[in-house]
C-alpha cells in the first residue's frame, strides 16, 4: 500500500514539474513576440477603423496620399517603398 501511495506523490510532483515547465515556455514566448504582436493588432484594428478611407498617409504620418501614387522614398540604397497595410515600409 504504501508502495502505491508513493507512485502517486511521484506522478503528481512529475505533473507539477510539466506544468511550470510549460508555463515557463509559454510567458518566455509572449515575452519574446509581445511587440510583435501588439504592432501586429494595431495595424489590423486600424484598417478595420479606416476601411472607407479614401487616402492613406505618407511616411512623415502628416501628408496624405492619394490611392495608387507613391510617396518620396527615403529608403536605404536597394531597398524600394511600398505600402503595406496603411505604413509604408522599406523593402
Amino acid at each position: 500500500m504504501k508502495r502505491h501511495r508513493r507512485k502517486s506523490g511521484q506522478a503528481l510532483i512529475e505533473y507539477a514539474f510539466l506544468m511550470i515547465l510549460l508555463a515557463t515556455v509559454a510567458i518566455a514566448v509572449i515575452i519574446m513576440a509581445g511587440t510583435q504582436l501588439a504592432s501586429t493588432y494595431n495595424d489590423v484594428s486600424y484598417e478595420f477603423s479606416h476601411l472607407t478611407d479614401a487616402t492613406t498617409l505618407a511616411p512623415d504620418g502628416v501628408t496624405t496620399v492619394s490611392p495608387g501614387a507613391t510617396p518620396a522614398s527615403s529608403c536605404p540604397p536597394g531597398q524600394t517603398l511600398q505600402l503595406m497595410g496603411h505604413k509604408w515600409k522599406c523593402r
